[in-house]
């Protein structure tokens, strides 16, 4: 179970995960083995499952929206599209489309390789594409 601390501990490393421990411990006003024990105890946990980068690229990036058929497993398709060369993450959601998938390659014809793969399942009933035209971070 997580408390306050270790939210603001995530919080900070969800912006900068190499954000030195000792910073991080200064500016919550605690010490470094603090976070640092914290931080092991949450990725034994599961709590922190990884930690990545974000790049700057020239690559083009999408949101793929995907709607499937109501009588399919949600997690299967998940996990099917997550193993694709150039999707990044994937996310089951509420609302209209049941999956989002974010989009990471270097042309336009990956991607629209990448929509016309999603396409084939049976019970995919129908995907929507937008393109990422900026982005933007969060500042700590």
């Amino acid at each position: 179970m997580i408390d306050n601390l270790d939210k603001k501990i995530l919080e900070i490393m969800k912006r900068d995960s190499r954000r030195p421990f000792v910073e991080i411990a200064n500016q919550l006003g605690v010490s470094e083995g603090t976070v640092r024990s914290r931080v092991h105890r949450m990725s034994e946990e599961g709590v922190i499952r990884g930690f990545t980068i974000k790049t700057s690229s020239k690559n083009v990036k999408a949101l793929v929206e995907i709607r499937i058929d109501v009588n399919t497993d949600t997690d299967v398709i998940a996990r099917e599209l997550a193993s694709y060369e150039g999707v990044t993450e994937v996310f089951e959601v509420t609302g209209d489309q049941d999956i989002i998938a974010l989009i990471d390659v270097e042309t336009s014809h990956h991607l629209n390789e990448i929509i016309e793969k999603v396409r084939r399942y049976d019970n995919i009933l129908s995907t929507r594409t937008r393109l990422i035209l900026k982005e933007h971070y969060g500042v700590n």
